[in-house]
């Protein structure tokens, strides 16, 4: 892992520990090996993210040593906290309006940085609600990092990819480290589970059911509490 502090970075990219984003990184970490990322996981603190919070930052942890270990050291990581919980148990914003505000902080951080690199999949631009959620996503990066699409871009990795394509990209044992599911439920004794109810959960399990073959190595209830 590179340096915070003295080292130049040219893309920032979030990561949650899910499927997509984490698809992303890795992605982008293999097929730039000259360029260095600046990777960060914002831990959302509000009504509803009790289980999930625990369970993806298990997820991210795991994901960040094994691509060390498999030779991916072309990135820094940093891990940042937004608490709105005492706002009420459902979330007033999208969690991508925060990640993208976080994303502003960081450039500022680091203002060599000129890429932002989104895990957005082809199902996410089937949605006609995608495309002004987007616009409003990139409109907050914009405002909040003082830059313009003139000076910064946003990379989308796996924009040309449905979700089974984004998990056959991942090496099994990358692809078995994520966590994708919003409300895990208490399984065995210290450990969660998939919920299978949640849209993310539907979309995996759907997956499963015209590939059978993949549900091994979708995380169910591996990691302790």
């Amino acid at each position: 892992m590179l340096p915070y502090k003295s080292t130049k970075f040219h893309a920032v990219v979030p990561l949650s520990g899910g499927i997509d984003s984490t698809a992303a990184l890795y992605l982008s970490l293999k097929n730039n090996p000259d360029q260095n990322f600046l990777v960060y996981r914002i831990q959302l603190l509000n009504g509803t993210s009790g289980h999930r919070s625990i369970r993806e930052e298990f997820a991210t942890e795991s994901i960040l040593l094994w691509l060390e270990k498999n030779g991916y050291a072309n990135f820094a990581y940093r891990k940042l906290s937004f608490d709105y919980s005492s706002l009420g148990m459902m979330p007033p914003v999208w969690d991508s309006d925060v990640v993208n505000f976080v994303a502003a902080v960081a450039v500022h951080a680091h203002p060599e940085i000129n890429r932002f690199v989104e895990g957005a999949i082809a199902d996410d631009f089937d949605d006609p609600s995608f495309a002004k959620r987007l616009e409003k996503i990139m409109a907050l990066f914009y405002l909040a990092a003082e830059r313009s699409p003139k000076d910064f871009s946003f990379d989308f990795p796996v924009k040309e990819m449905r979700k089974y394509e984004v998990m056959k990209a991942l090496p099994e044992e990358l692809l078995a480290l994520t966590w994708s599911c919003r409300y895990p439920e208490i399984g065995a004794p210290y450990t969660f589970d998939r919920c299978h109810k949640c849209p993310q959960c539907k979309v995996i399990d759907s997956v499963l059911e015209e590939h059978p073959e993949m549900a091994p190595f979708v995380n169910e209830s591996k990691v302790e509490n």
